[in-house]
């Protein structure tokens, strides 16, 4: 997360409950956050897309709670704060398997939810290094990866993935006949001091093969080997140029 990001961070508020939403709004603009709120769970991704937050607080309460966690995360890198009620411990977990970074229950007060968008935006997100793949361009079956532009083409489909995702699939490309395991993808991609779950790399991982999948049906391009971490897979490191 850039410097400029972290010292005036942008919240988007996903909450139902107008008052509840403004009074998340008055102490997150009070402590020099610039905010934008909805109370239409349906707009969070349009919104996403377009203010570019680094945190959203996402009402995660109902059924629906787990499935826009997930489709946010195919789309944005931003940290999510999920909050609900009557969340049991097993709706937690599958919640931050989703993709949430933090789980908080209602009823809050604002300074709690501030006080934990505060520690979030304390972790660093990802590093900005460029993986080190010889003459910037490498084709591996159907897909190809331009580290210095930034893009992945799988069947001259271009994809459209996040900060994270293309930065987990540079990594991978950049060992491509080596096993990666979980500490070394976030080493790498979020660096050193993020001392979150180790398992949200399995959530990008997850977004990031269904994109490929999408482009390129029937052929696998990640392989999880279980209990160690990821590789490209046999077949596309194979065709590797």
């Amino acid at each position: 997360m850039s410097n400029e990001s972290a010292a005036d961070p942008r919240t988007l508020l996903v909450e139902p409950d107008a008052i509840l939403r403004r009074s998340w709004e008055g102490v997150l603009r009070g402590r020099g956050h610039s905010v934008m709120g909805t109370g239409q769970r349906d707009a969070a991704e349009l919104l996403a897309d377009s203010f570019h937050p680094d945190i959203i607080v996402w009402n995660a309460s109902g059924n629906s709670g787990e499935l826009g966690i997930r489709q946010l995360r195919e789309t944005t890198d931003a940290y999510i704060i999920a909050v609900g009620a009557d969340l049991s411990s097993e709706t937690r977990a599958i919640l931050l398997a989703a993709g949430a970074d933090a789980v908080i229950l209602h009823p809050c007060s604002p300074n709690e939810v501030s006080a934990q968008a505060a520690a979030l935006l304390r972790r660093p997100r990802f590093v900005t290094a460029v993986p080190a793949i010889t003459g910037s361009r490498r084709r591996f079956g159907p897909l190809e990866i331009d580290v210095g532009r930034r893009e992945a083409v799988v069947n001259n489909r271009r994809l459209t993935l996040t900060r994270i995702e293309f930065d987990v699939l540079a990594h991978l490309c950049n060992h491509p006949a080596e096993m990666v395991s979980r500490e070394e993808l976030i080493g790498s991609v979020w660096g050193p001091d993020w001392d979150g779950d180790t398992h949200m790399v399995d959530v990008h991982i997850s977004n990031l093969r269904r994109k490929l999948e999408q482009a390129a049906p029937g052929i696998p391009m990640i392989q999880t080997v279980r209990g160690l971490g990821f590789r490209l897979s046999a077949d596309i490191v194979a065709e590797a140029s």
